[in-house]
């Protein structure tokens, strides 16, 4: 249960913060025309992230080309392109209308919202595929949808997805009583933060797609998107952090600001503003309470006890300089069936961790790959009673045909050779994939 209450918080819910940011900024700022465009971005994001799931996890191709092949680092390109460019044309625009010109007032009306509804499209395309599919990947060890094992997953499920929802609500409420309570600037404000945050995240995740495959070759970029990938959490803090801010100014301006108002009902009007604001600042606060917990408490209390298998070290061949070239496993070694894990320290002093695991009895098709993934980092894998091989952070079971795969949390790949008797591992392969594990 608490997986997938933190799987599911952790994908979507700093982006839920950021999407009701995003509609009240539009709302306040747009006429009627720029409010529907909005909610017509927020169906396509809905409808594109369901197609994407499903071309996804069922390897579907489109004219020949796999989808997902490069379409990752395209749909992140023009996720930042377009999060720049809301920001930039928002500021430009408003700039000139408190300069008193108006040439730009069709901005507010029409473009921005187009493009913030392509942003929005662009955060749920990027973020919600996930989600959706959580359901049909719960592990139950075969009992069925009407399995107690299921139904606690998927009560997990819904539970992450309704803090996600309410977290989103209040984003909207807040900044709306902000915002008609005069305070406005904080809401552009808080909207600028946030989506420039978003083009941090994105950057980072976009450095650990094209460092890797060498098509930017920079280590302290590849290390500064393994960092933001481990501190993935910080970005839905701060996005509750710019909440809690409004949530205060709420708080205070209820009790301390004085209104003018000319009759009883229009009074009534205005403290009931003020306490729709205080109702959903509590609900902000229970849904930061939950993000906390989510990545904090709940990792611990979600710990299983894992029996792992013990590292041993490889033969390592050295060239006549005396440099460690390759690395040896000896098939024997490895025939049993069972997960074999290997360490390697690189002259950096950082231990390298790959694992080996023979498929099928009787033959020499053997997975291997590094002992981490690029979804869990660098929390590695252990063989259950079963004999399966299970990813220690999210639980997820391997199919074994597919290690040696790229995608899912399946291991990193790397180049490998087998002969009669040994595995072969380029010792420069571990040495280019250091940096994803702590010293």
């Amino acid at each position: 249960m608490l997986t997938y209450l933190m799987n599911v918080t952790g994908d979507i819910l700093a982006v839920s913060i950021v999407l009701g940011v995003i509609f009240a900024y539009t709302d306040q700022k747009s006429k009627d025309a720029g409010k529907m465009i909005i909610r017509i971005g927020l169906f396509v994001g809905f409808v594109i992230s369901i197609i994407r799931a499903y071309i996804t996890n069922t390897k579907r191709l489109v004219n020949g080309w796999k989808v997902g092949a490069r379409g990752y680092e395209a749909s992140l390109i023009i996720f930042v392109l377009l999060i720049v460019t809301v920001i930039v044309f928002s500021i430009i625009a408003y700039t000139r209308k408190r300069s008193g010109k108006n040439e730009l007032s069709v901005g507010f009306n029409v473009i921005i919202p187009v493009v913030l509804a392509l942003l929005t499209a662009s955060y749920m395309y990027g973020t919600f595929p996930n989600v959706y599919v959580y359901p049909f990947k719960f592990d139950t060890g075969g009992n069925g949808i009407l399995s107690t094992d299921y139904l606690f997953r998927f009560g997990g499920y819904l539970l992450g997805i309704l803090v996600s929802f309410l977290s989103a609500v209040a984003a909207y409420k807040i900044c709306m009583v902000v915002e008609n309570k005069g305070y406005g600037k904080m809401v552009s404000c808080a909207f600028y933060l946030l989506n420039t945050t978003f083009i941090v995240r994105i950057f980072a995740k976009l450095m650990l797609v094209l460092t890797p495959r060498k098509i930017i070759d920079s280590i302290k970029l590849f290390e500064f998107g393994a960092n933001s990938n481990n501190h993935d959490s910080w970005y839905t803090y701060i996005g509750f952090i710019v909440l809690v801010v409004m949530c205060v100014v709420v708080w205070v301006g209820s009790f301390v600001k004085k209104e003018a108002y000319s009759t009883n009902a229009e009074h009534r009007k205005q403290r009931a503003i003020w306490r729709s604001g205080r109702r959903y600042s509590v609900v902000v606060l229970v849904c930061f309470v939950c993000a906390i917990l989510c990545a904090t408490w709940f990792v611990e209390l979600n710990k299983v006890q894992i029996r792992e298998a013990p590292v041993e070290d490889p033969e390592i061949i050295k060239d006549e300089a005396g440099e460690d070239v390759t690395l040896r496993v000896s098939l024997e070694l490895v025939s049993d069936g069972h997960l074999h894990r290997f360490g390697y320290t690189t002259e950096d002093g950082n231990p390298v961790r790959f694992i080996v695991v023979l498929k099928q009895e009787g033959t020499t098709n053997y997975g291997i790959g590094l002992d981490a993934c690029e979804i869990c980092g660098e929390a590695g894998y252990y063989e259950n009673g079963d004999g399966q091989v299970v990813c220690k952070k999210c639980q997820v079971v391997m199919n074994r045909f597919t290690i040696g795969m790229k995608g899912g949390c399946n291991p990193i790949i790397i180049d490998y050779d087998i002969d009669e008797n040994y595995i072969t591992i380029p010792v420069s392969e571990l040495v280019n994939n250091e940096s994803r594990f702590k010293k």
